[in-house]
């Protein structure tokens, strides 16, 4: 009887080793590297991610109506086009900041300033990823909107009111935003105590408190709560913006 090692031996091995001819894939692999040296073959369909369109501004619903600025101790009439400009220039104490979609930008407010004219301007958010085609510089391809607050008393009862503000697409293009506010301390159990999410207001639309909480279209925050998140009126409140 043979070893096993013989019959192992005496096996003819199979013509296809033997055949030079290229198979599907290997012709496949050798078509996809050479062509395009910077690809891999795979067997599996590559779907590539879409990017979508930024549209410009001569293609889109946003009015360019004059309108007044929001800020109440000014009011001077602005267009779309110089409204960034007016109000880092003419506006020093209004903060800057330039966004993303999805990303959250905080400021630290002081609700209980004296002296005052209602509505206050704190910020104003330069939004990249949704227009071309307007401002210039700094300001070129970027919406702006500005956070807004005002009191105003509900029931005898004081409040404030926090909002956004900016271009108006129209209808469902309406920008819309989430805003929280909380009390400033790295300690505190929950990130923010109050939120809202909606539109922004119109910058054509009235800016006066109490028409925009009969509107719905902003954060309200009673005199008792905001007291609490300002522990007694000895710190700022922290308050968080992000827009989709």
């Amino acid at each position: 009887m043979e070893s096993d090692g013989d019959n192992i031996e005496a096996t003819e091995p199979p013509t296809e080793l033997f055949d030079r001819t290229k198979s599907p894939i290997y012709n496949s692999l050798f078509k996809a590297s050479h062509h395009h040296p910077d690809r891999l073959w795979s067997a599996f369909e590559v779907v590539e991610e879409r990017v979508a369109e930024v549209p410009h501004l001569d293609d889109t619903t946003i009015s360019r109506q004059p309108f007044q600025c929001p800020a109440g101790c000014c009011r001077q009439p602005c267009c779309l086009f110089m409204f960034a400009t007016h109000t880092t220039f003419d506006h020093k104490d209004v903060l800057v900041d330039t966004v993303w979609p999805s990303e959250p930008t905080t400021v630290l407010i002081d609700p209980y300033a004296e002296n005052v004219v209602q509505p206050r301007c704190h910020k104003l958010y330069l939004v990249s990823g949704k227009i071309r085609g307007l401002g210039d510089g700094k300001h070129r391809d970027k919406l702006p909107f500005v956070l807004m607050s005002s009191k105003f008393f509900l029931q005898g009862s004081a409040r404030l009111l926090l909002w956004i503000t900016g271009p108006d697409a129209g209808d469902s293009l309406r920008q819309h935003y989430t805003v929280e506010a909380g009390r400033n301390d790295p300690n505190r159990l929950l990130p923010y105590a109050v939120a809202f999410s909606g539109e922004i207001v119109p910058l054509h639309s009235s800016q006066d408190a109490t028409d925009i909480h009969q509107s719905g279209a902003g954060l309200v925050i009673p005199e008792q709560q905001l007291d609490s998140l300002t522990e007694s009126r000895t710190k700022l409140l922290e308050v968080c913006v992000h827009f989709y």
